[in-house]
């Protein structure tokens, strides 16, 4: 019986050492980074993440793409980041050692991507603030874009014709919040119009993102969304 799952146990086993669930959480915000900078990120030397990162690659969890002397490695499949999402919620909070470990820590916890979109604090509220506004409904497993809300991603600048803005927007369970916020390609191309507007703006820190006060204005005016609270 123990054989049914031991394809299962392996993965849980490589996603579940730290070095490489390091990797993969940097990883989940969507970007492409090299090996010396998960190396760095990992507080490992170049060569043991150089190691860690090929187990990853093999078990299909990232690919890897050179270019030049340099190799950059991605999470492909969102699935991968939903495992790791997953597990994060059925975990204790981030603990930090450093006054470096803390201000990211902190950082992550009010606003950063998740795959390309908002999370954190700022992206639960954005999220609650769109169903007070019945901008989006809300069903058992996913959100649904309302008439309303495209007219509001229009005034946004966000054309809405194209056939995903029909399709169900999916939850996530953010790990920092514990309550859900919208994520999938809808809530991607948001995001994106958020930084294109620089209510947003990506961060020196990697995953996270900085709420500027254009931003914080145009949530409270467009919104009625409280960042304060």
């Amino acid at each position: 019986m123990y054989y049914m799952y031991e394809n299962f146990a392996d993965n849980i086993l490589l996603i579940g050492h730290k070095t490489r669930l390091t990797m993969l959480i940097e990883l989940s915000s969507g970007i492409s980074l090299s090996a010396g900078e998960l190396a760095k990120l990992a507080g490992v030397k170049p060569q043991t993440a150089s190691e860690h990162l090929l187990k990853l690659v093999e078990a299909n969890l990232i690919s890897v793409n050179t270019q030049g002397r340099h190799r950059y490695y991605k999470i492909d499949n969102d699935k991968v980041v939903d495992a790791i999402q997953a597990l994060s919620v059925i975990s204790p909070p981030m603990s930090s050692k450093s006054l470096k470990e803390t201000t990211k820590k902190e950082k992550l916890s009010y606003i950063r991507t998740c795959y390309g979109h908002i999370a954190g604090k700022i992206g639960v509220k954005f999220t609650e603030s769109l169903l007070e506004n019945n901008y989006i409904k809300e069903e058992e497993n996913f959100y649904k874009l309302t008439q309303e809300g495209k007219t509001w991603l229009k005034k946004i600048g966000i054309e809405t014709e194209k056939s995903m803005y029909s399709k169900p927007i999916p939850k996530h369970i953010d790990w920092t919040e514990r309550k859900n916020h919208m994520a999938g390609p809808i809530a991607l191309k948001i995001t994106e119009k958020m930084i294109e507007l620089s209510w947003i703006e990506k961060s020196e820190i990697n995953r996270c993102l900085n709420l500027t006060q254009k931003g914080e204005n145009a949530f409270k005016t467009n919104l009625n969304m409280n960042i304060t609270e």
